[in-house]
């Protein structure tokens, strides 16, 4: 291989190689996908591991979806006043958006709002 094949070479399993690692790192920094903003009556919402959650209590209005939802602390992109809890596990809703202050938890595979609570700004699984 003459000289400038290596180089050509060499550059491709470089830009391989970084492609790859940049594509894997936010995946390692947390298993939780969203939120992404989808209209208020995206299937998704009802799929299997999914949580969605709605601007207002009537699931109007602005919707999020987080898809593969961790145990770590994630911050609502608005004031949430129902959600579509399909993960397996329960998902406590809370008023600050540190996951702090008054709390509200929905079961596993439940779907709730809660007006008289008013909005809630975080949310643990």
């Amino acid at each position: 291989m003459h000289k400038l094949g290596r180089k050509r070479a060499a550059v491709a399993v470089v830009s391989t190689a970084a492609a790859l690692l940049l594509g894997a790192a936010p995946a390692m920094a947390s298993t939780t996908s969203g939120p992404v903003i989808v209209d208020n009556r995206d299937p998704r919402c009802a799929t299997a591991g999914n949580l969605c959650v709605f601007e207002t209590e009537w699931f109007t209005g602005r919707a999020a979806l987080y898809e593969g939802v961790d145990t770590g602390c994630v911050t609502a992109p608005f004031g949430v006043l129902a959600n579509i809890n399909m993960t397996d596990k329960p998902v406590t809703f809370y008023k600050n958006a540190d996951c702090t202050g008054a709390s509200v938890t929905e079961p596993a595979g439940n779907l709730h709002s809660w007006e008289s609570r008013g909005p809630m700004f975080s949310f643990v699984s």
